[in-house]
């Protein structure tokens, strides 16, 4: 069986979840033995990072370079397209995802690890930056009703928890993730998969858990 090492409040591990959720795969969720870093962990997943797959001989991480796996050994069903410009726009989002959309949600954790009181105007700054990072998105996306057209793809494996994450923690500072009308479109559509749903709820608890190991906000 899969091993898969993750942490719940992770995007980057909640879009590895939502892949083998998808494509029907039994394993196992479990925490990085001793902490991501440690020895142990290394002696299993090289990097030391999570997410960490470990399928057989092979021992991953990287989340896209997972995906990319798990597409290429679990095909069915298919979550890029055949078309070979639909493929790398796919991957272009994801590139996007990952270089802009989620560090403009990770910034909040600084002052969050911090103890910043909740009314510091760093937060405010912190709402604005965050949609000004998903507004790039909305004329990149099809919304038709997803990213790339009408089936889902890994686009939604890696965007479904970092848009919930993004309006979880804008609205814990008293502001709210604006976006476009296709952006919240697909919204909508990303929060009506089974599977995404599942992994919305499990990293909406733990980062309501997360923050209140260092400071008090409404939930």
């Amino acid at each position: 069986m899969i091993q898969f090492f993750a942490y719940s409040e992770s995007v980057f591990c909640a879009k590895v979840r939502i892949a083998l959720d998808m494509k029907g795969l039994e394993y196992a969720e479990l925490p990085p033995p001793d902490g991501y870093g440690s020895k142990t962990y290394k002696a299993i997943i090289p990097s030391g990072s999570i997410p960490g797959l470990k399928d057989g001989n092979a021992g991953l991480s990287d989340s896209n370079a997972i995906l990319e796996y798990l597409e290429e050994t679990a095909p069915s069903p298919a979550l890029l397209p055949e078309a070979a410009a639909e493929r790398a726009l796919v991957r272009m989002l994801m590139g996007m995802h990952d270089t802009r959309i989620e560090p403009s949600v990770r910034a909040f954790y600084a002052p969050i690890k911090a103890g910043t009181s909740p009314s510091d105007p760093c937060y405010h700054q912190l709402i604005e930056n965050m949609g000004a990072a998903f507004e790039r998105l909305e004329d990149l996306i099809e919304a038709a009703p997803y990213a790339v057209g009408h089936h889902v793809t890994l686009v939604e494996c890696a965007y479904a928890t970092t848009f919930s994450q993004a309006h979880q923690l804008a609205t814990m500072f008293g502001g709210e993730l604006k976006l476009g009308p296709k952006c919240q479109r697909w919204w909508q559509e990303m929060q009506s998969l089974s599977h995404a749903a599942t992994s919305i709820d499990i990293n909406r608890k733990a980062m309501q858990d997360w923050v209140a190991k260092f400071i008090q906000v409404d939930a």
